[in-house]
């Protein structure tokens, strides 16, 4: 999770070794110093990223990240998505697994793009990147229809595509089927994303429009101990359909559920509305 406090650059510190505690401590501080909270600490130190028999301070773990995950992470906020996409690539089997590992993309959205379009053409449907709406000014005919389908009006404050990831169309009249949020860490998120289900809700064309999260919930908003966190009872209720890539136990109910349920589920919406 991004940390929303502007981070303070602490002093050198020797808190480091090999005890499980000195990692801790050390690796939450660099994490802390490159603006992130500690979600990340656990999962770098069971990956075996960082040597921690060479550290002594901060920057040392710094150095490591920026050789294993590249310059990039300093600077553009990807470490979070770049350690859950290594995990995944070793976590996922079968055939999951092998269409993830076919993917050449480097985004979250980019891999869940590639692992489902296949299967959402065969149904008569195309699926495509909100950023590729937006970035282009030449739209084709069948792209611009698809972004005025989605496109909230706000009157005088102008109009909004929603902060969506994917897109699900029919191509014969660019009708808007379905819409995904690709997130890696719930919690920051859960608020716009709810948002955005509730504007397109209220739309006259697109209150038909499904919604759909999947994600791999890193720092367990989805877990159920007793009972539900709020966040995850937000999202249950509102939202169509979530779903988790993960390799951990997943308590699931009939919108909550595995990855490897979304086509299944999907189709089945699709024929129901036939």
């Amino acid at each position: 999770m991004k940390n929303t406090i502007e981070p303070i650059k602490a002093a050198p510190t020797a808190r480091g070794g090999t005890s499980l505690d000195g990692m801790r401590n050390i690796l939450e501080d660099a994490l802390y110093e490159m603006g992130y909270d500690g979600t990340l600490t656990d999962i770098l130190i069971e990956s075996s990223v960082i040597d921690f028999s060479i550290v002594d301070y901060t920057d040392d773990i710094k150095y490591q990240l920026k050789e294993h995950y590249g310059e990039s992470i300093l600077w553009d906020n990807s470490l979070e998505e770049l350690v859950v996409l290594e995990g995944l690539e070793l976590s996922l089997t079968g055939e999951l697994g092998r269409s993830w590992r076919a993917s050449d993309n480097n985004t979250f959205q980019e891999r869940i793009r590639d692992v489902i379009a296949g299967l959402i053409e065969k149904l008569g449907l195309r699926v495509v990147l909100r950023y590729d709406l937006v970035k282009s000014a030449n739209l084709s005919e069948e792209l611009e229809g698809v972004k005025r389908h989605l496109t909230i009006d706000y009157g005088e404050f102008n109009s909004v595509l929603p902060y969506v990831n994917l897109v699900i169309y029919t191509p014969k009249n660019s009708r808007v089927i379905a819409v995904i949020s690709c997130i890696v860490n719930l919690k920051p998120r859960i608020f716009d994303t709810t948002y955005w289900r509730l504007k397109l809700r209220e739309g006259e064309n697109q209150a038909s429009i499904k919604f759909y999260l999947i994600t791999t919930d890193i720092d367990e908003t989805l877990r159920i101990v007793d009972v539900p966190k709020k966040e995850r009872a937000i999202l249950e209720v509102e939202l169509d359909g979530i779903y988790v890539l993960t390799a951990s136990e997943l308590q699931q109910t009939d919108k909550v559920k595995l990855f490897e349920h979304f086509i299944e589920d999907f189709k089945q919406v699709i024929e129901e509305s036939q």
